[in-house]
């Protein structure tokens, strides 16, 4: 996560949300905690997950076949987000190359399952959502987290400025 820059992410979070109606600082500070966790925990399972979250492609079929069929609105949304071609030849490859849909599907992960939102600088309540919505549902095992002050670093990392920079 270091090379592509906190900013970056953040700029990429921050506008998928916003197209999805969802934007929110704690929605933003989860998706940033869950990047972390993810890479923490299944960084060697390479076969577990595919991209920044670590979505695996049974997960993402369940995301479409499951939740998203039935809210085509927001099913709609999502694919908007996917490149028109690549999306149709492998949409588990989505995942890995397009930030915007990875990041949107890892949303949906999290609505699927009526998240609360914690406040956005509640580490423990964030870490908590990510081992109750997103780590079972991902298929990993929810461990304790044992470094937190690792994702307290990352929730630190300055917002944008401009806060209309990109709109949706």
């Amino acid at each position: 996560m270091n090379n592509f820059g906190s900013v970056n992410i953040r700029l990429v979070i921050g506008h998928t949300l916003k197209a999805l109606g969802n934007y929110s600082a704690a929605a933003e500070n989860l998706l940033i905690v869950t990047i972390s966790l993810q890479e923490k925990h299944i960084a060697d399972k390479v076969e577990d997950g595919l991209g920044l979250y670590q979505i695996n492609s049974t997960t993402h079929l369940s995301i479409w076949d499951n939740y998203l069929a039935f809210d085509p609105d927001r099913a709609s949304t999502v694919r908007g987000l996917a490149s028109q071609q690549a999306f149709l030849r492998d949409p588990h490859l989505e995942l890995l190359t397009n930030l915007a849909y990875a990041t949107a599907i890892a949303w949906t992960i999290y609505q699927r399952n009526k998240v609360r939102l914690p406040d956005a600088e509640d580490l423990p309540g964030l870490t908590a959502c990510w081992a109750q919505y997103f780590a079972k549902e991902t298929s990993l095992e929810a461990p304790k987290p044992s470094r937190p002050a690792a994702c307290a670093k990352i929730i630190a990392w300055p917002a944008p400025e401009a806060e209309g920079l990109l709109q949706a």
